[in-house]
């Protein structure tokens, strides 16, 4: 599974998966069933990486500690603390112009009420989560399977989702170090690389299992909702920085997640075994990372069950071929 950067927009892939896992609890007779217990490997970046971490954080009993319907109640809830900034970095700012939209208070404070103490090779399957390492200069994934075997390639889990999720303008850089305390780096959004994590999730499962290929394992693939940006040339001739901030953040990042899904649909052919599904944001609406407006994230969540109804019988197939292929 692999599920796609977006800020707020994560309750579009968080509404998705909420219906996955209860089409999943009905086909299997058992209403204990969870996502986790389907997938052999997670990836998410940034919001995706929230949730992830979320789908695989174990409760007292090594069970998953959220429920994918609890994940939407994060998004309805929390993300107004996540993005919210005072008056005085408001002002300081410049709506992210001249310093970070946000400090890192509200971010931290729901990490470490979600996640706590949670490590990362605590958590119940494999998982590939994207963040961009500034002190070396280099791309970096943090690896559950990785961290089980190896202590300094072990973080706590509230801190890698600081990094993941160290949107450039938007937070601080997140400055970690593992467990051991014997490497400290900083990092910020794995968004500038793989806001669509998808192939490099692909990749790492060829690396771990390299007998298997796209003829035997499923994909799903879930964005957070894409806005595709339409401009005319003579009136953006002679944009500067300011006017390209916005839909240049938006045309970057569809087109760095639509790039992966085109490779990931021709490493399949277009075959059964890879889901994609990203809803598409009309232009009434924006794509916006951080309007926690209530009225929006409704339209979010509403956008979600109406995928959802839209695309039921695709949703309920690719659940039946999990269950079967569990079976095997």
């Amino acid at each position: 599974m692999s599920i796609d950067g977006g800020g707020v927009r994560g309750i579009v892939a968080a509404t998705i998966l909420a219906h996955l896992e209860t089409k999943l609890q009905k086909l299997s007779s058992n209403p204990e069933v969870r996502l986790v217990d389907y997938f052999d490997l997670f990836a998410g970046t940034s919001t995706g990486a929230m949730i992830v971490a979320s789908l695989l954080s174990p409760d007292k009993n090594g069970r998953p500690k959220y429920t994918a319907a609890e994940i939407i109640k994060l998004y309805l809830k929390d993300s107004e603390t996540i993005f919210k900034s005072s008056f005085i970095q408001g002002i300081k700012s410049a709506s992210g112009l001249l310093d970070v939209k946000y400090n890192a208070e509200g971010i931290e404070l729901i990490c470490e009420q979600y996640f706590g103490a949670i490590e990362l090779k605590q958590l119940l399957k494999p998982c590939l989560i994207p963040a961009y390492n500034l002190t070396s200069g280099n791309s970096y994934f943090f690896r559950q399977h990785l961290a089980k075997t190896d202590e300094n390639h072990n973080y706590l889990l509230k801190d890698i989702i600081r990094a993941t999720t160290s949107a450039p303008t938007y937070f601080p850089p997140a400055q970690i170090q593992n467990i051991k305390n014997t490497n400290k780096s900083c990092f910020v959004d794995g968004g500038i690389f793989a806001v669509n994590p998808a192939l490099s999730a692909y990749a790492e499962f060829r690396r771990l299992n390299n007998k298997l290929s796209s003829e035997n394992t499923l994909v799903l693939s879930l964005g957070t909702g894409k806005q595709n940006t339409v401009l005319d040339c003579e009136q953006i001739q002679h944009w500067g920085a300011v006017e390209w901030r916005d839909p240049g953040s938006n045309l970057i990042s569809t087109a760095l997640a639509e790039r992966s899904h085109q490779e990931l649909a021709a490493v399949y052919c277009d075959n059964q075994n890879y889901l994609r599904l990203n809803p598409e944001i009309d232009e009434k609406h924006s794509s916006s990372l951080d309007n926690c407006d209530s009225d929006y994230l409704k339209f979010l969540h509403n956008l979600g069950k109406k995928f959802v109804a839209n695309n039921k019988k695709q949703l309920n197939n690719f659940a039946k071929r999990l269950l079967k292929s569990q079976k095997n």
